[in-house]
C-alpha cells in the first residue's frame, strides 16, 4: 500500500491536516514544519492523489486530445511534445481519435467534456464540416485547435506558417530551374491545405509561371493515389518539371512512382515536400523538404491549455506561427 497522509502524520506525531498544509506550502505552517513533512514524505514515498485533490477543487488534472489518427508519425511526433508539457505541470493526456470522422470527432468532444478532463486539444477531423459540436465544448471548457484549424472558431489556435511554407518550396523549384510545376494536394476542405495551395499558386505568380487547375492533383493525403494522379498530370502535362506535395508522404510516393514510370529525379522532374519527416531521408533521392515543428506544435498547445485552464481564461497572448525553413536534399536540382 502507498503512503497516505496519516501515515506522516503518525510518523511526526502532528494532524494530518497539517501535513496537508505543510505538502502545499501553507504560510501559516512553520518552515521546520514544512521541511519534516516534505522529508518525511519522500522517505516514505508518498505520492499526492491527484484524483482526491482534484475532487475538492473540481479538476481532473487530465487533457482531452483528439487527432484524426493516432498511428501516424505527424501526431505521434506532436502528442509527444504535448506529453512532455502536460507531464512537467502533473497533467496527464487522455489520447482518442476521430478517425477522420466527424460523427466520430463529436461523440469525443461529448464524452470528453462531461467531466472526464479539464480542457482539450483538438486536431479537426478531413470529414469535419459543421462546427457546432466544438462551438458547443467551448462554451463550458477551455479548448485548444492545433494544426488544423478554422478561423471561425472563436478560441486559441497553433498552426503552422502553411502559406508561406508552401511558397518557400515552389519557389525553391522556381530557382532551380523548373518551368512547369505540379502541386500534389490536400483535401480542400481543411484551411492547412488550402493555404499550402495558395502558397504554392502565389509563388507561380510571382515567378511569371503558369498557374493552372490541370496542375493541380487532389490526392487527399493518400499516397496510393499519387501514382494514378502523376499519370494524369504527365499525360496532360507531359513537360511537367517540378512537383510540390502537400506532405512528405506524398513526396516520397511522388519519387518512387517517378522512378519507375522511367523518369529521373531530379534531372528530369524536381520533387519538394512538406514536413521533414523522417521517411523523407530514407527514399533515394532523399526528399528535399520544408520543416514542420511537429513536437514544438504539441509543447506551444499544451502551454497555452494549461494557461487558459490554470488562470481560469479564453483570451491570452500567442506566438506567431513557426517559420518554417528550406531542408535542401537530393530530390531537387541545385540553385
Amino acid at each position: 500500500m502507498p503512503a497516505t497522509i496519516k501515515d506522516i502524520a503518525k510518523a511526526l506525531g502532528i494532524s494530518p491536516s497539517t501535513v496537508s498544509r505543510a505538502l502545499n506550502d501553507n504560510p501559516q505552517i512553520k518552515e521546520e514544519t514544512i521541511k519534516a513533512v516534505k522529508a518525511t514524505a519522500k522517505k516514505l514515498n508518498y505520492v499526492p492523489n491527484k484524483a482526491a485533490a482534484g475532487l475538492r477543487i473540481n479538476k481532473t488534472y487530465c487533457i482531452g486530445v483528439v487527432v484524426p489518427s493516432i498511428g501516424i508519425y505527424f501526431f505521434s511526433r506532436i502528442i509527444s511534445g504535448m506529453q512532455r508539457v502536460a507531464s512537467a505541470r502533473g497533467y496527464q493526456l487522455l489520447i482518442c481519435q476521430s478517425n477522420e470522422k466527424e460523427e466520430e470527432e463529436e461523440k469525443l468532444l461529448k464524452s470528453l467534456s462531461a467531466g472526464r478532463v479539464d480542457g482539450i486539444l483538438l486536431s479537426i477531423s478531413q470529414e469535419t464540416t459543421r462546427l457546432n459540436h466544438i462551438k458547443e465544448v467551448m462554451n463550458h471548457m477551455p479548448v485548444v485547435i492545433f494544426d488544423r484549424v478554422d478561423p471561425a472558431l472563436d478560441t486559441v489556435q497553433v498552426e503552422a506558417d502553411d502559406y508561406n511554407a508552401a511558397y518557400i518550396a515552389t519557389q525553391h523549384l522556381i530557382k532551380t530551374g523548373c518551368k512547369k510545376i505540379a502541386h500534389l494536394a490536400g483535401p480542400t476542405s481543411m484551411f492547412n491545405t488550402k493555404n499550402r495551395l495558395n502558397g504554392y499558386k502565389e509563388a507561380l505568380k510571382d515567378g511569371d509561371l503558369e498557374v493552372s487547375n490541370s496542375l493541380i492533383a487532389n490526392c487527399d493525403f493518400d499516397r496510393h493515389v499519387v501514382g494514378k494522379a502523376l499519370e494524369k498530370l504527365l499525360k496532360d502535362h507531359p513537360d511537367v518539371d517540378g512537383i510540390f506535395a502537400v506532405n512528405d508522404n506524398l513526396g516520397v510516393e511522388a519519387i518512387i512512382v517517378l522512378k519507375k514510370m522511367g523518369y529521373k529525379v531530379p534531372e528530369q522532374i524536381s520533387v519538394i515536400g512538406f514536413g521533414n519527416y523522417p521517411i523523407s531521408k530514407i527514399v533515394e533521392p532523399r526528399l528535399t523538404t520544408v520543416s514542420h515543428y511537429l513536437s514544438e506544435t504539441g509543447e506551444r498547445s499544451a502551454r497555452y491549455l494549461l494557461e487558459m485552464i490554470e488562470k481560469k481564461t479564453r483570451k491570452i497572448d500567442i506566438e506567431p506561427p513557426f517559420v518554417s525553413e528550406l531542408i535542401f536534399r537530393d530530390s531537387t536540382k541545385q540553385i
